[in-house]
């Protein structure tokens, strides 16, 4: 079995290439850069150093690689694999539409009833359309049909920590990749269109919407107000950042809200989102990941969009009937740490919410509070205790 693995960067060798060798596939990365292609070539193996209290040195076999440069080779492959998985970013992802759908075209010119299943493994929600849509624009007429019947878009759920390996981590090795212990791949059941590879670590999920709110709107979400916080104290590592007292307080109390979001939406047992929180805050505490505020905190205007982590969760939580304080003062610290733009227009146009609503004023409290004691987490903390008692009223 060959899959073919787009992307031969962090996520791409350090989780979801040896995830797929791994489970027996022969692997065929697709990379631009020549010296990770060619090391892939020489070596046919690379280190993957799993960091942390339980670390040791996984070596990734049954590998190859061709140069992303070559389309037509790459189409050859896609044209005869038995899996396809993408990691390389929603700029490039659109730039190799094209050459996925030519390496389609020559597999259903063969045989249109030859399925193909795509885990899309970018940090992009509703990706699954949004490659849907490309591709059927890209796809000459005759395979438009296929589209629909033959190719599986398999959204996944990527929760493993990669860190950008620096030079000093590398170790000479341009294939050496650090990575935490967990591993685990949650993928859309109901997408896939042939049979779901059968390895422990690849989890299965309907409605997967579940899978991708979690990770949104708890992971994501708990890792760059880890950051924001972070950067206000002069932190410059993730795990100093949570190791915080107050920090840790702060992020944990809007993964809490937005879990008994999650947890009143879908059904599920809290206690089993609370556990997810407590892992989570413990697999922060990583020092060896070496992962910085910075590029965790980087982009804070993105993420202050309506569907992205602080909104979306905030208005999830707005629908669902929870307060979501912890994640008002955790936009108000996203708008803190933009310095360039005002907070009010932020407010308005970016989250698109107004200051005249409950939470819009909250935040915009929240945002007064940070400008005159940036540090002083523990006035911030009575702060949201006396919200929390004047929106929730007595309590029988």
């Amino acid at each position: 079995m060959k899959a073919v693995m787009y992307g031969a960067g962090n996520i791409g060798r350090g989780f979801i290439g040896a995830l797929l060798s791994q489970t027996g596939y022969e692997v065929v990365f697709v990379d631009v850069n020549d010296d990770v292609v060619n090391t892939i070539n020489r070596d046919k193996t690379y280190p993957q150093e799993i960091v942390g209290e339980n670390g040791k040195t996984v070596w990734i076999e049954n590998i190859r690689a061709v140069d992303g440069k070559d389309t037509s080779t790459v189409s050859d492959e896609i044209a005869s694999a038995n899996l396809l998985a993408t990691s390389v970013g929603v700029t490039v992802l659109e730039k190799i539409i094209p050459v996925i759908c030519e390496g389609l075209t020559r597999r259903w010119d063969k045989d249109p009833d030859n399925t193909l299943d795509l885990l899309i493994c970018e940090n992009l929600m509703d990706a699954n359309e949004f490659l849907y849509e490309r591709i059927k624009d890209t796809l000459p007429d005759r395979h438009k049909k296929t589209l629909d019947e033959s190719l599986g878009l398999v959204e996944t759920s990527i929760g493993r920590m990669v860190p950008v390996m620096t030079e000093a981590m590398k170790k000479g090795d341009p294939l050496r990749i650090c990575v935490e212990e967990y591993d685990y791949l949650p993928v859309d059941r109901a997408a896939f269109k042939g049979p779901i590879p059968d390895y422990e670590k690849i989890v299965p999920f309907s409605p997967f919407s579940f899978y991708l709110e979690r990770k949104l709107y708890i992971h994501n979400m708990a890792h760059a107000v880890t950051a924001f916080l972070g950067g206000i104290k002069g932190y410059t590592y993730i795990d100093e950042s949570i190791g915080d007292i107050y920090i840790r307080k702060l992020v944990e109390g809007a993964m809490i809200e937005s879990a008994m979001m999650i947890s009143k939406k879908y059904h599920v047992e809290f206690s089993e989102l609370k556990a997810h929180i407590d892992d989570l805050l413990f697999r922060f505490q990583n020092p060896d990941l070496h992962d910085t505020v910075e590029r965790v905190g980087r982009e804070p205007i993105r993420k202050l969009k309506p569907k992205d982590r602080l909104v979306g969760a905030l208005r999830g939580c707005e629908q669902e009937g929870i307060l979501p304080v912890y994640l008002s003062f955790s936009i108000a610290a996203a708008l803190y740490n933009i310095t360039d733009a005002s907070a009010h227009e932020l407010l308005n146009e970016t989250c698109q919410i107004s200051s005249d609503e409950p939470c819009g004023s909250y935040i915009m409290a929240f945002y007064e509070k940070l400008k005159n004691s940036p540090k002083d987490f523990a006035s911030i903390l009575k702060m949201i205790d006396r919200q929390y008692n004047e929106i929730r009223g007595p309590v029988i």
